[in-house]
């Protein structure tokens, strides 16, 4: 790779310490939101404000520190580097696309929708005031289809449309949609860094794929030829031919049984959809730690800190979302995934 920075280096090495472990994240769930706060500032040293009439609510305010760690991580890349990590960054900003679909199409007020939104600074690509003014849910989309998303925002409306206006169908087909496009995007980088950002993403496509292909075949009870289609670029461990045989398997079980190792040791005990969401999760993750901690390529280094990252601030605004609701603590750990 054309990038081997010393100071990148020591810089990944910093963000990779603030990191919080997940099993740290987990004990937050028993804390009251105040001991939160101080357990994220001690480990991340970096401060956040819960109350005080000019601050801003302390999810956006996680978002905020997010994007600025970002744009000095990124800062010695340029060219094709610097547009895939652009990018990559957009995973934060798909779930401001996904509460404004959702909002249009339940009729929420603009005001409440607007509440659900975080702020990602520099790396907006959302025209939030106008999306927000729109007068229906069409109208928006056809907004949507004028900017960068366009490509991710085509599919997902039509199979809100074709399937009864369901949300988890959304969420996937813009997801989908969304690594799609990074795994292009990722094919112009360098061959040995495409290489390295790959076993990184492969991991990602995987859970992805598989958990996909659980609920379209067994929740939506969708045709194999058709759950197939709806899938991504393949990963790691699933290829296209895995997980066309997978797609025609008629239980659970029977796909679980067919996996490759290492995917059916791990879900081999497990017979909920929902927690084998959580056990992909965390493996997935775990990929992305190992790239950042110890490989040496700092182009999939830096990928594996943003997908860490991303995953770490969602957990969190999930975690405070619910202290804030009010919400029991197993309802807590049943909504970010961690075991119960």
């Amino acid at each position: 790779s054309a990038y081997s920075s010393e100071y990148l280096s020591t810089r990944l090495t910093i963000c990779a310490n603030r990191l919080i472990d997940f099993e740290q994240l987990v004990n937050f769930i028993e804390l009251d939101l105040e001991q939160i706060i101080v357990e994220v500032e001690a480990l991340t040293d970096h401060y956040y404000q819960i109350d005080g009439m000019q601050a801003d609510k302390i999810e956006n305010q996680l978002s905020k520190r997010a994007m600025d760690d970002f744009q000095v991580l990124i800062r010695p890349f340029a060219g094709r580097e610097r547009r895939f990590f652009y990018f990559a960054i957009r995973w934060f900003e798909l779930a401001n696309l996904k509460v404004l679909i959702r909002g249009k199409f339940s009729g929420t007020d603009s005001l409440k929708i607007e509440e659900e939104l975080v702020d990602v600074g520099e790396f907006a690509d959302l025209p939030i005031k106008k999306l927000l003014e729109t007068d229906d849910p069409y109208e928006m989309l056809r907004l949507l289809e004028t900017t960068p998303y366009a490509s991710i925002v085509r599919p997902a409306r039509r199979m809100y449309e074709e399937h009864g206006h369901d949300l988890f169908l959304l969420d996937a087909t813009i997801d989908r949609g969304f690594f799609i496009d990074l795994s292009q995007r990722a094919r112009f980088l360098q061959h040995q860094d495409m290489e390295h950002v790959s076993r990184v993403m492969g991991g990602l496509l995987d859970r992805f794929n598989l958990l996909w292909l659980l609920r379209y075949r067994f929740s939506y009870g969708l045709s194999a030829a058709k759950s197939f289609y709806l899938l991504t670029k393949t990963g790691n461990r699933l290829n296209s031919t895995e997980l066309m045989r997978l797609a025609r398997m008629d239980s659970i079980d029977e796909v679980i049984a067919a996996l490759p190792d290492p995917y059916r040791k791990l879900l081999e005990k497990i017979h909920v959809i929902s927690d084998m969401e959580a056990v992909m999760e965390y493996y997935s993750l775990s990929l992305a730690a190992r790239a950042l901690n110890r490989g040496s390529n700092l182009v999939s280094r830096s990928f594996a800190y943003i997908v860490m990252r991303e995953a770490e601030v969602r957990y969190l605004q999930a975690l405070i979302k619910g202290k804030k609701l009010g919400f029991d603590a197993g309802l807590i750990k049943q909504a970010v995934g961690a075991p119960s």
